[in-house]
C-alpha cells in the first residue's frame, strides 16, 4: 500500500517505537500498531488517560518518579502526560511517522482504534489503518539516505513523540505524494543543459587530454598503480581498491573506436587478471557500435554520455572548460 492522503491532516507527529534491543519497534511495524510507554499499562494510569484526567496523570507520574531533583521529576511528569495525551486523543486525521531499519514509516490510526494495554510491551498500543507504510504514492521506498536531513534529524529527539515543524510537514507530504519539489526540477534541468555542453566539449579533447580526464575521474575512487600504454595494447591504466589492494581493475582509453576493437579487447587472455574492465571512449555513441553485441560480465563500456555525467558529478566542468576553451 502506498500514500493515500485524506483531505487534510490535523497534525503530523513523530513517534519512537522503542530501542532496537527491545525489539518493540520491529513488533510494532510487523503488527501495524503504534506504541507508547510512560507507565500507561498500569491500571490506574490507563484509567486516568482514558478519562482524559491529565492533571491527575501528571501528578501520579510525578509521585512514582523518585530519581533526580524535584524540578527534573516535574519536567518528566509533564512531558509524559503530554506525550501520552497526544497518543490517546489523536484521531485518524493525525499522521504518525517513525524510522526503522533504514526507512521512514508512516500511518494514521484506524477510525475505531482505541488504546489497548499491551502487557508484553509494557505500555499501550493502537492499530493503524492499513498498518505502517514505507512507500510514497509512486511506490518508491522511503529510504532514510534519500530523505532531507531536516526531516531525519528528528530521530535525535530525546523523548518518545513530538510534532513536526511546518517546514518538515510540507517536505514530508511532498515526498509522500511522490511530487518533485520545484527546486529539484530546476536542478535537473540545469544539469541536463550542462551535460549537453560537456558532451560537446569532451569530443574536442585530444587523445592525451582525454586519457588524463579519464584518469582523474577513476582516481577519485581508485588508486592508480600502473600506466601501461606503448607496447601493451590491452590496458592503459591499472587501478587498485585502496581498501583492498587485491581488487584491481583495468582501463582502456580510446578517443575513437569501433566494434572490432571492443571485441578484441573482450577476447584478450589478460581479462582474467582483473576484477573489472572498462573500455572508455568518446566517439561514436556506444549504441552505434554495440547493437546486437553481448558484452562479457567483466566488461563495462563507458561512452561519451556516461562520461559527461561523471564530469558533472565529479566537479570537473571547470577543468574541461580550461582544456577546451
Amino acid at each position: 500500500m502506498t500514500f493515500d492522503r485524506p483531505i487534510s491532516y490535523s497534525q503530523v507527529r513523530y513517534i519512537k517505537l522503542g530501542s532496537g534491543s527491545s525489539m518493540k519497534d520491529r513488533a510494532c511495524i510487523e503488527d501495524g500498531v503504534a506504541y507508547i510507554g510512560f507507565g500507561s499499562s498500569d491500571a490506574e494510569l490507563f484509567d486516568l488517560a482514558c478519562n482524559g484526567e491529565w492533571e491527575y496523570f501528571r501528578s501520579r507520574a510525578y509521585e512514582r518518579d523518585d530519581n533526580g531533583s524535584e524540578q527534573a521529576r516535574k519536567q518528566r511528569a509533564t512531558s509524559a502526560a503530554n506525550q501520552v495525551k497526544a497518543f490517546f486523543e489523536a484521531d485518524s486525521t493525525t499522521l504518525w511517522i517513525t524510522f526503522y531499519a533504514g526507512k521512514l514509516y508512516y500511518g494514521s490510526f484506524a477510525e475505531n482504534s482505541r488504546p489497548e494495554v499491551n502487557v508484553r510491551m509494557g505500555g499501550c498500543t493502537r492499530s493503524l489503518r492499513g498498518g505502517w507504510q514505507d512507500k510514497d504514492a509512486n511506490g518508491g521506498l522511503l529510504k532514510i539516505e534519500n530523505l532531507s536531513g531536516n526531516l531525519t534529524k528528528i530521530r535525535g529527539f530525546q523523548g518518545t513523540s513530538c510534532t513536526l515543524s511546518d517546514e518538515q510537514v510540507a517536505y514530508l507530504l511532498t515526498r509522500l505524494s511522490g511530487r518533485v519539489p520545484t527546486y529539484i526540477t530546476q536542478i535537473d534541468e540545469a544539469r541536463e543543459l550542462m551535460t549537453e555542453g560537456v558532451l560537446s566539449a569532451i569530443r574536442t579533447l585530444g587523445p592525451k587530454d582525454f586519457e588524463l580526464l579519464v584518469e582523474i575521474i577513476f582516481s577519485r575512487s581508485w588508486r592508480r598503480i600502473g600506466q601501461m600504454g606503448g607496447v601493451e595494447k590491452f590496458i592503459d591504466i591499472v587501478y587498485e581498491d585502496p581498501l583492498n589492494p587485491m581488487r584491481r581493475i583495468a582501463v582502456q582509453v580510446k578517443s575513437e573506436t569501433n566494434a572490432k576493437e571492443v571485441e578484441r579487447y573482450c577476447s584478450d587472455e589478460q581479462i582474467d587478471l582483473y576484477e573489472k574492465l572498462y573500455f572508455v571512449f568518446h566517439t561514436p555513441d556506444s549504441q552505434a557500435i554495440l547493437e546486437g553485441y553481448e558484452l562479457p560480465d567483466k566488461l563495462e563500456v563507458v561512452d561519451r554520455l556516461t562520461l559527461a555525467g561523471l564530469v558533472v558529478d565529479s566537479g570537473l566542468v571547470h577543468w574541461l572548460k580550461e582544456k577546451t576553451s
